[in-house]
């Protein structure tokens, strides 16, 4: 495993984004639509009120279903013209991820070739205890009757290498998932982003004609604070990822120290692999809290623009899936 996060995906998800901008005017028809007719029934209303004596003449009241029919005349550059702030900071922040991404994944590929060093004498060592205990066990021995019970000990004192072999196949596994977990959560938010931008942009002209009548004035305003809210996400997503990055620099460091120091002195070495996990978690550790600050991305980017609607979605997703794995464990 050479490479921490995958630098083409995030590729992958900018042409997805644009894949998804052509069908940003799919539903600005039928938006348009249901504008015409709300606007007709809130003029019909707004006028019978004025001719009973009810209300008096107000112009500006009246031109807010025009600036809400302007808004969907012009609904492409409408989201555009809010997406550019959440672009601005987002290209800020990974500048700032990929100034950092480069050096960490090169002590990571440092880091792996020690443990496969480390590996590769570990296991020498290992073949080398269980052949010469083979031999030490071997009846042949005994015709000559020489006692090797001395040397059966020493052996036996020497087989922590082959339990120390099976720890750290053990323990490579367990990095090996934790490493996917993370990269997962990663891919995960970028490709909620997508999935949550795509359909605000598709479905939002319904909201801004629902705006339009008195009931649902305020629906183009929620609509407008979850797309920020949302639009924020990749910006979080690299802010989270550079201080992941920076922690686990730090922990590659040390890890790469004691490894060098660990192939450099026997007893050392010895130590090390006499360990369950070669007395270094840091990387793991990292890559687990990395993953639990993405899955927190949704409800963070509430505390910039109020909202609750993505929020509770991602709750509801995150509440079914653990309903659905209790249930397939009670199963």
């Amino acid at each position: 495993m050479n490479e921490l996060i995958d630098k083409n995906l995030f590729t992958l998800f900018e042409g997805l984004q644009d894949n998804v901008a052509v069908l940003f005017g799919e539903f600005v028809a039928d938006a348009q639509a249901l504008a015409a007719i709300f606007m007709l029934l809130y003029f019909g209303v707004e006028s019978f009120k004025m001719m009973t004596g009810d209300k008096k003449l107000e112009i500006i009241p009246l031109l807010r279903p025009f600036a809400l029919g302007l808004v969907l005349m012009f609904w492409t550059p409408f989201v555009q013209v809010i997406s550019y702030p959440g672009q601005v900071l987002t290209q800020h922040s990974k500048d700032m991820f990929y100034d950092q991404i480069d050096e960490v994944e090169n002590l990571s590929r440092m880091r792996y070739a020690l443990i496969d060093s480390v590996a590769q004498e570990l296991l020498a060592t290992s073949v080398e205890v269980e052949r010469a205990e083979e031999e030490a066990n071997d009846k042949k021995w005994y015709e000559f009757n020489i006692d090797f019970t001395s040397i059966g000990d020493k052996l036996k004192g020497l087989y922590v290498y082959v339990v120390a072999k099976i720890k750290m196949m053990f323990f490579n596994l367990i990095e090996f998932i934790v490493v996917t977990l993370w990269q997962a959560c990663v891919y995960f938010v970028f490709f909620l982003q997508i999935i949550f931008t795509g359909i605000l942009v598709m479905l939002g002209p319904i909201s801004f004609a629902f705006s339009v009548l008195p009931a649902f004035r305020e629906a183009y305003v929620q609509w407008i604070a979850r797309f920020v809210s949302v639009s924020l996400y990749s910006c979080i997503a690299y802010i989270v990822l550079s201080i992941s990055l920076a922690i686990m620099q730090y922990g590659l460091q040390n890890e790469i120290d004691i490894l060098n120091y660990a192939l450099s002195n026997e007893a050392a070495f010895l130590m090390y692999v006499g360990m369950t996990s070669g007395g270094v978690n840091s990387f793991i550790l990292t890559c687990v809290l990395g993953a639990l600050g993405m899955l927190t991305i949704p409800f963070v980017s509430t505390w910039i623009v109020s909202t609750t609607g993505v929020g509770q979605a991602v709750g509801g997703m995150v509440g079914g899936g653990a309903m659905a794995a209790k249930s397939i464990g009670k199963s």
